[in-house]
């Protein structure tokens, strides 16, 4: 999990989206997703603790997408803010089944659709996921264990512990090889 931004941290960081210097705001955006890419910041947090932070953020954020001079900034602006907004309410994914009945967004796990009660097990979307072996249920690609039964879905594998290239004693949760920089385990869920 990512950190909580101190309060000089928050300042500094919408001081510098609103600086008069374009490479200033497009490097501050390009800062902000990636952290939200590494994980390094736990915006969905400062959302629940700092709500008026995270408010702010967005609001400049939004006005840099939509006026900025610098079509550059812009575009970075409108990347941004969609991560963001993923971050911090994951409910804006787009990979998040909808309700055909009502357009509500639903977890894959959902029954009944918790907006209009309409029975999820006909609707189209569901054909698109997987299902657990053990109950049945529907899954999430990302999910390591059912939400439903607990099975769990991707096995842990130990990877090995010299380089097949260049020979070298490596760590099995490594996934690249430090020394000869080849790839040593498949990413489960690539």
């Amino acid at each position: 999990m990512g950190k909580v931004l101190s309060e000089e941290e928050r300042r500094h960081l919408l001081e510098k989206l609103d600086s008069k210097i374009v490479a200033t705001r497009f490097m501050t955006l390009k800062y902000i997703s990636s952290t939200i890419n590494l994980e390094k910041v736990d915006f969905a947090r400062m959302d629940l603790e700092i709500p008026e932070f995270t408010k702010s953020l967005i609001r400049i954020i939004e006005h840099l997408a939509m006026k900025d001079k610098e079509e550059m900034v812009k575009n970075e602006a409108s990347i941004c803010l969609e991560n963001l907004k993923k971050k911090i309410d994951p409910t804006l994914m787009r990979d998040v089944p909808i309700c055909v009945s009502c357009g509500e967004r639903l977890v894959v796990s959902y029954r009944f659709c918790t907006r209009c009660g309409a029975n999820t097990s006909g609707q189209k979307w569901l054909g698109t996921y997987k299902t657990c072996e053990k109950c049945q249920s529907p899954i999430d690609s990302k999910w390591n264990n059912c939400s439903n039964c607990g099975n769990q879905l991707i096995q842990k594998t130990e990877g090995p512990k010299v380089c097949q290239f260049c020979k070298n004693k490596i760590d099995p949760k490594w996934i690249m090889c430090p020394f000869c920089g080849s790839k040593l385990k498949l990413i489960a869920g690539n």
